[in-house]
């Protein structure tokens, strides 16, 4: 999935003043092994476990099992070295979300459970997430299904933006973004999933005619700027001189394609930032990548400076994109179900854990928005 909150995280080891850097032939692990992870589940499932009766703890001990084997897959692959096992911290709230699964019969709750727990291992250096994580672990047994799903889906409308510059790629990477989010259930009509909500510290419920979410019809193309940007109008002077500039300099005219929310006009499909366009050669080697000539760059800041000025509410813009937003079934259904929301509220650190893994559960290529 292509959304822009994807980061590149680089790891490099530099040795400081003074300080030495020592090689070793092999592997050297200074974390801890699958099988030592492992021991310390089955310690802290001990632990969880005294006070059950023994019938109680088989049923306990068998969903714990299912909890340990959606962790470990999920922390080996964030970390190979497992380090986060070790952490006194991390065992406690391993303990809790123990319990946590102990107590439920829903296989989803374990997904979540382990997610939260990835959470954590990201999070590891921020004390306010870790609380938000930690009170999220110890509500998971008792949030509703449908009021999880409806608070995952307010969470992901005002959070994720798709990548796709192609306004059709990226209303398809939302319409299939809220499908598994919504999971063929049907989002609550009423205001008592809120009230659930609140009861359980995830949400804010705001006074009755203090505040209102924005319309759909105002909020989504403010979030969804990007694809209002003005464009050049065909046959005009200006879109003559770029056409003229990009050929004089070599640039291809296949960087741009009719406008799609805007008749007459053509929109660049490339990058905003002319360091990030690069231009593909097809040699009998194979296809070659190189950077653009100042001349072109001069070329594309001058068609950016037209092309990418924005405005969202061009009455033109907004009713075709609203057409093409209402065929997408999964976004017609939650532009509905947003307009009709009763109440403001906000999320809190718990509800953002919890919406997290809950969606990341569902797809796991998005990256946490923390």
């Amino acid at each position: 999935m292509d959304l822009i909150s994807k980061k590149d995280l680089e790891q490099q080891q530099k040795a400081g003043d003074n300080s030495t850097q020592i090689m070793v032939a092999g592997d050297l692990n200074t974390g801890i092994t699958e099988q030592q992870a492992r021991d310390i589940c089955k310690a802290e499932c001990a632990i969880a476990l005294q006070n059950w009766a023994f019938q109680a703890g088989a049923f306990a001990e068998a969903r714990i099992q299912k909890l340990e084997d959606k962790v470990l897959p999920k922390m080996l692959s964030y970390d190979k070295n497992l380090s986060i096992f070790g952490d006194p911290g991390f065992q406690i709230l391993l303990r809790k979300a123990q319990i946590a699964a102990a107590s439920s019969e829903r296989e989803n709750d374990y997904e979540i459970l382990s997610d939260l727990l990835l959470h954590r291992a990201e999070q590891d250096k921020n004390r306010e997430r870790r609380l938000g994580i930690s009170k999220a672990i110890e509500v998971v047994d008792q949030i509703d299904d449908i009021a999880l799903i409806a608070l995952s889906v307010v969470y992901a409308v005002s959070r994720y933006t798709p990548g796709s510059t192609r306004l059709d790629e990226g209303l398809k990477v939302l319409n299939n973004l809220y499908s598994k989010i919504i999971d063929n259930k049907k989002l609550p009509t009423d205001s008592s999933w809120m009230e659930h909500l609140d009861l359980l510290s995830a949400i804010r419920i705001s006074p009755k005619g203090i505040n209102s979410f924005k319309k759909m019809e105002v909020y989504m193309p403010e979030q969804l700027k990007n694809y209002f940007e003005a464009g050049l109008k065909i046959d005009s002077d200006e879109y003559k001189l770029v056409l003229e500039k990009f050929n004089t300099v070599g640039v291809p005219l296949s960087c741009f394609e009719p406008h799609p929310l805007k008749k007459g006009y053509v929109h660049l499909t490339t990058s905003r930032e002319v360091d990030n366009i690069f231009l593909l050669l097809k040699t009998p080697q194979g296809t070659i990548q190189t950077p653009l000539s100042k001349q072109q760059k001069e070329a594309f800041e001058y068609a950016n400076s037209i092309n990418f000025t924005l405005n969202c509410k061009d009455n033109e813009m907004t009713e075709s994109f609203w057409k093409i937003w209402e065929g997408y079934p999964n976004l017609k259904k939650i532009r509905s179900w947003w307009n009709k929301l009763e109440s403001h509220f906000q999320i809190t650190p718990v509800g953002e854990a919890l919406a997290n893994a809950y969606i990341r559960g569902k797809e796991p290529s998005i990256p946490p928005m923390y």
